[in-house]
C-alpha cells in the first residue's frame, strides 16, 4: 500500500491538483499509522516483561479449627518423680485479631505413666530406688497469642509462625492403688500445675482452606516433690521442668 501511495504520488504532475493533496494526505496518514501501530507494539512487550507474579496470597478467612499428634520429650526432674516422655492428641481453635496477630485456644490429652520411687537406706546414705510404674493421664488446656511472620498472608504457600501460651496442666486419672505400697511421705501426685509454652511452626496450605501444621515448643510445668525427698535428698519441694514437643497436625479455615 505505502508503494502504491508513492507511485499515485509520482503521477501527481498528470493528475489534478486535487489528485496531488489527496496523495499527499495518504501517504501522511499511512505513516502515522504504521508509527502509532508500533508505538503501541512496543509498550505490550515492555508492559509484559515488567509483569512479575507474586508468590504472595492473602489468607481471608479469619478463624481455624484444627486437629494435631505430638510427641512430649519429658523432663521427669531430680528425683525422676514426673511423667515420661509419650504421645500426646489434641485439638486448636484460632481467631485473627488483627493484621499478623492471632489468638490461639488449645486443649490436649496425654496418656502417660510415670515411676515409683522409694527412698531406701543404705548405710548412712539414703538413695531414691524405682519400684514400678503406674500409668497418668494429663489434661492440657491454654490460651494465647500467635504471630503470623508474613502476616495474613502466604509465601510460597507456607505461613511461619512464633508463638507463646499459658495455660494448666491438669492429672485426670492415675492408679489409685499405686501409692498404697508407699509411705504416706513418699507418695507423689502431680495435681494440677501452671503450664506454659514457648516455640514456633509452619503451616502449608494445600488448598485455600485447608493446611497441614508443624511446630516446636519449649513446655514447662512445675513438680512438687512428696515431703521425705524433701528432707532426706535436701531438694525444693517444688521444680520447673523443661519438656520438649513437636506435632503435626492439620487445620481448616473459615
Amino acid at each position: 500500500m505505502f508503494w502504491s501511495c508513492l507511485a499515485f504520488e509520482r503521477n501527481a504532475d498528470f493528475r489534478s491538483p486535487i489528485a496531488g493533496k489527496i496523495s499527499m494526505t495518504f501517504r501522511t496518514f499511512t505513516i502515522a499509522a504504521l508509527a502509532a501501530a508500533g508505538l503501541v507494539m512496543a509498550d505490550a512487550r515492555q508492559a509484559a516483561a515488567q509483569r512479575i507474579p507474586s508468590h504472595y496470597r492473602f489468607v481471608d478467612e479469619t478463624q481455624s479449627l484444627g486437629a494435631f499428634v505430638s510427641h512430649i520429650w519429658t523432663d521427669r526432674g531430680i528425683v525422676d518423680l514426673g511423667p515420661n516422655s509419650g504421645i500426646a492428641f489434641g485439638a486448636r481453635y484460632s481467631i485473627r485479631i488483627s493484621g499478623p496477630f492471632v489468638a490461639e485456644g488449645e486443649a490436649l490429652v496425654f496418656p502417660t505413666s510415670r515411676w515409683m520411687m522409694r527412698l531406701q537406706e543404705v548405710g548412712s546414705d539414703t538413695i531414691t530406688t524405682k519400684v514400678g510404674e503406674t500409668d497418668l493421664t494429663l489434661l492440657g488446656l491454654s490460651g494465647g497469642l500467635r504471630f503470623d511472620l508474613t502476616g495474613p498472608r502466604t509465601y510460597r504457600n507456607l505461613l511461619p509462625y512464633l508463638m507463646a501460651s499459658a495455660g494448666a496442666a491438669i492429672r485426670l486419672s492415675s492408679d489409685p492403688d499405686a501409692n498404697a505400697q508407699l509411705p504416706a511421705d513418699q507418695r507423689y501426685n502431680f495435681g494440677t500445675s501452671f503450664a506454659g509454652q514457648v516455640g514456633g511452626g509452619v503451616e502449608l496450605f494445600l488448598r485455600r482452606r485447608l493446611a497441614i501444621r508443624t511446630d516446636a515448643r519449649v513446655l514447662f510445668w512445675q513438680l512438687k516433690a512428696p515431703g521425705a525427698f524433701v528432707t532426706s535428698q535436701d531438694i525444693a519441694p517444688e521444680e520447673w521442668v523443661q519438656n520438649y514437643t513437636v506435632s503435626v497436625g492439620a487445620s481448616y479455615r473459615f
